[in-house]
């Protein structure tokens, strides 16, 4: 069955301009999916875990033309994802569990600051997205219900320890080289038909993210008062 047959919840024409993923947001998205794409086809990054895509979709980026791969980051969704550790059962801050991170980190050299100063904004849109736009947060990052809601208890020097953590960007769709080949080929030709195949397929990977699409959280409800 194609994409379009078996998708279900909101489409790709909702999610672009029907108020979930606004302008700003798009913008946003574009510019983190750039990086992204930028610093993970980097020779001196292929083995950096936050890049780890399969042998094939790599691959098929690298014999990506710029221009394409620009058309490519401006998707309605992340092409990366944001894993948050899980909790220390002792319950000591994120920033004392990661320090480990830094050092593994900081051996992608002269990268190293570069990708830090991505993984922060990353995060950062994460926070804001997850305190005012719960839903695109859930959409475009993929992030789960008590991701969003742990997202919301930090403070910002807490988001920026944890933007050492080796593993907290990963790919999406590693391993999915069909995916990859639709989003790119949709972006060569530049076709709305062409965008919404690629959009809807991915989309569809998208899966549990979609989960309790319409009982989400008002904005107002999200970030706890003021201790």
């Amino acid at each position: 069955m194609t994409p379009a047959g078996y998708f279900q919840g909101p489409g790709p024409d909702l999610l672009a301009q029907g108020g979930v993923l606004t302008p700003s947001i798009r913008r946003d998205l574009a510019d983190l999916n750039r990086q992204f794409l930028e610093l993970g086809l980097r020779p001196e990054l292929s083995h950096d875990p936050r890049f780890a895509w399969s042998g094939p979709v790599r691959s098929g980026l690298l014999g990506t033309d710029a221009s394409t791969l620009g058309r490519m980051a401006s998707c309605p969704f992340a092409l990366f994802g944001i894993r948050l550790p899980a909790p220390a059962a002792d319950g000591r801050p994120i920033g004392s569990r990661v320090e480990d991170g830094a050092a593994v980190i900081a051996s992608s050299e002269p990268w190293h600051g570069r990708c830090l100063a991505f993984v922060h904004s990353a995060l950062f849109v994460a926070l804001r997205l997850a305190d005012t736009a719960p839903l695109a947060a859930r959409i475009a990052l993929g992030l789960s219900p008590g991701a969003e809601l742990r997202l919301n208890e930090m403070c910002q020097s807490e988001v920026a320890q944890l933007a050492t953590c080796p593993d907290v960007i990963h790919p999406r769709w590693p391993a999915e080289p069909r995916f990859w080949g639709m989003l790119r080929g949709a972006a060569r030709q530049c076709s709305p038909a062409s965008w919404q195949w690629a959009h809807c397929f991915g989309i569809c990977l998208l899966g549990p993210d979609l989960d309790g699409f319409a009982e989400h959280a008002s904005p107002a409800s999200r970030r706890p008062p003021p201790r």
